[in-house]
């Protein structure tokens, strides 16, 4: 605990103007006024004018000196270090205690990052409130970052917070601060204005470790009140108004703060009703499950739609007429039919969908599904879509992307990862100037990303995530996972973390720039990997899927053609004849050894291909497992014609963010799920959205 008593007693001794400022404070005029049932506090007090006029425009931020720094403080103010931060007094205090918690080097005013160090202070003044005043909701100092800390029990905030009848407030509450701080940050996210939300966050903790607290989402910075022109008052909220004690400078202010009316559009001008910010709650997905000419399906249970009798468990035809109309079990419709389940328990079959699409691991299936089916007629096909809640399409994709038996840590890692990660694609994506595909007569650039997909948020295939349905069933240690994950996504700032993974990154793995946009965001660096490489057959075993145990040897690998086989291929595969290949040269790799930039020699034909998908497609009649690879040419014939080519690789994928294998093993090795995705993810923190 610190010893803040001790801090007043050496402050006070040695600053006047402190010790004058706190004695005057208890005598400075109170009144009560109740504010739709809430009893508010009014003080008069003008030492705080300092805060209530301050000036906060950019300019004059600009052009003062910044009070926080320890060089423009005043000589007799001492401090308490605390690490990254330091305790100051509050020279022009609301109550008898008062701190500012002063962030050590000179950063702007956000929260971002930050939660955790404010509930470490509430741990260790547990009789105080620790609060934060936004940039936009209260901040004198939008410059510096701080947070300050007063007692708890003169707020009358603390009386009932989560029924605080003059503004909206959102309670978090536990004894893990880690989850608390989850909780917390997951809130903030949902209410942030770009990269910082608008807020006051209060937080206290009892001695015994009970963590509470308390956001106020702002609407605006200060009322339609405030000024100093005659009738107007120098009444500026931040978290001590919001809290209940409204802090009145002037003698006119004061006055007007007898009427309640007057307090209550206060509150109405800087807080939210209940009604006016929605609820935080799981999002319903739009699946891409397969498209084709006709459809075969069967029904499970009951299910609504523009007719519903005589449907379930039963084999219907439907399929897409030329003229855009949709033919469904012998009637005519139009371009879109939804068929809504009526109990959870509901579900339907299509056959015949393939998986695996253009991999070496392709194969049909029929699969089922929870949730509605939208069938959609889309340039003479149809698509079918499947709308699901985002917690049921978690269950799928982490039994379908690995084995639904294996360790409890890693599936906590990859529900984690798979949520944030179709969560980031949702979010409106980055724009690039560079196109997705790059044609010239000498070169061919493509990558392939989430922005193929205009019908729905993701597709079933390996091109996204997993999605099996429920035909992947679901084992105990799935359920375990996503229920002690629910709603977890990383974040990196206040950006959900595009949390790409790969089979096995090969022992190290790859920057985003090598296969898709070029960027290459912090928390997705290059890393040595050495658990990948160390998987037994026994981890192997219980991680990956019987269409995945039968690919072997992806750690380190060699593909071998003639000649003529990789001429047919490579024709096959890009629809141009390069004639004999004479020479294939690596031109650009990223960290991991992956090529991005391949020229391909021919005696007809002379090109550059990339990215790495696009490589791994073009030499492959399905995919090589990575674009990791050297080259190695055989024998010449007595043209110069080499007679073979052999392709020496490492690593299954694109190697981009979490190793699937490699996290397997560090989770058989007994490393947590945090643990793990600290490793893959650097820098990047969990929130916690609903």
């Amino acid at each position: 605990m610190f010893d803040i008593e001790e801090l007043y007693e050496r402050q006070f001794a040695i600053w006047p103007l402190a010790r004058e400022n706190y004695r005057r404070l208890a005598d400075c005029d109170r009144m009560t006024v109740g504010v739709g049932g809430e009893s508010i506090v009014v003080q008069y007090n003008p030492a705080r004018i300092r805060s209530s006029a301050a000036d906060i425009s950019e300019d004059a931020i600009a052009r003062r000196r910044c009070f926080l720094c320890a060089e423009n403080r005043p000589q007799e103010q001492i401090s308490l270090d605390c690490g990254e931060y330091e305790i100051l007094v509050n020279p022009y205090p609301v109550f008898d205690r008062h701190l500012t918690i002063a962030l050590k080097r000179h950063e702007d005013q956000r929260i971002v990052g930050r939660v955790r160090d404010m509930i470490g202070f509430a741990k260790e003044l547990p009789d105080m409130t620790v609060f934060y005043n936004g940039p936009r909701s209260g901040a004198s100092a939008p410059d510096h970052l701080h947070f300050q800390a007063v007692p708890s029990a003169p707020l009358p905030l603390w009386s009932h917070p989560s029924d605080w009848s003059p503004v909206k407030t959102i309670v978090v509450s536990g004894t893990d601060g880690d989850e608390v701080a989850q909780r917390i940050e997951g809130a903030l996210w949902n209410l942030r204005h770009g990269e910082e939300p608008d807020v006051n966050l209060y937080v206290r903790s009892d001695r015994k470790g009970f963590i509470e607290a308390v956001i106020i989402p702002r609407k605006a910075h200060r009322p339609s009140c405030y000024g100093q022109s005659s009738g107007q008052a120098l009444i500026s909220p931040a978290s001590v108004e919001m809290a209940g004690v409204i802090i009145a400078p002037r003698e006119a202010d004061f006055a007007a703060c007898s009427d309640s009316q007057f307090i209550r559009k206060i509150y109405e001008d800087c807080g939210y009703s209940r009604c006016e910010i929605p609820e935080i709650s799981e999002r319903i997905l739009s699946v891409g499950i397969v498209k084709a000419e006709k459809l075969d399906l069967r029904f499970h249970g009951a299910y609504s739609g523009p007719f519903s009798s005589g449907l379930s468990d039963r084999d219907i035809s439907v399929r897409a007429l030329p003229d855009g109309h949709i033919e469904f079990d012998g009637r005519t419709f139009g371009k879109e039919i939804i068929f809504s389940a009526a109990e959870p328990q509901s579900s339907f079959t299509i056959r015949d969908v393939m998986i695996g699409i253009g991999f070496h691991w392709q194969q049909h299936e029929n699969q089922s599904f929870h949730g509605d089916l939208s069938l959609r007629w889309r340039d003479g096909m149809l698509q079918a879509v499947n709308l699901v809640p985002l917690e049921t399409y978690l269950r799928s994709v982490v039994s379908s992307e690995m084995n639904a038996a294996a360790p409890e840590e890693f599936l906590k890692a990859h529900a984690v990862i798979s949520r944030s990660w179709v969560l980031a694609q949702i979010e409106p994506p980055l724009k690039f100037p560079e196109d997705a595909c790059r044609e010239t007569p000498e070169e061919t650039v493509r990558w392939y990303d989430h922005e193929a997909h205009t019908d729905f948020d993701v597709c079933a295939d390996d091109h996204c995530q997993r999605y099996q349905g429920c035909t992947k069933a679901s084992t105990p240690q799935v359920e375990s996972a996503l229920e002690a994950t629910r709603g977890e996504v990383l974040a990196f700032g206040y950006d959900l973390c595009d949390a790409r993974f790969s089979k096995c990154c090969g022992g190290k793995t790859e920057l985003f720039s090598t296969c898709w946009q070029p960027v290459d965001p912090l928390y997705l660096p290059s890393i040595d990997d050495p658990y990948c490489g160390r998987a037994s057959k026994e981890v192997l075993s219980t991680v990956l899927n019987n269409y995945d145990l039968v690919t072997d040897g992806y750690y380190r690998w060699t593909v071998t053609y003639t000649a003529e086989e990789l001429r047919q291929i490579i024709k096959d595969r890009t629809g141009m004849d390069y004639g004999d290949i004479l020479e294939i040269v690596p031109l650009h790799r990223g960290p991991s050894g992956r090529i991005d930039r391949l020229r391909i020699q021919g005696a007809l034909k002379d090109r550059i291909i990339g990215k790495e998908l696009e490589i791994r497609r073009t030499l492959s009649p399905s995919h090589l497992y990575s674009s990791a690879f050297t080259v190695e040419s055989g024998a010449p014939d007595l043209g110069g014609v080499p007679r073979s080519w052999t392709f020496c690789g490492s690593g299954w994928g694109h190697g981009v963010g979490l190793c699937q294998i490699g996290a397997a093993v560090m989770a058989a090795e007994g490393h947590g799920y945090r643990d793990i995705l600290n490793f893959y993810f650097p820098g990047t923190r969990l929130i916690k959205l609903y």
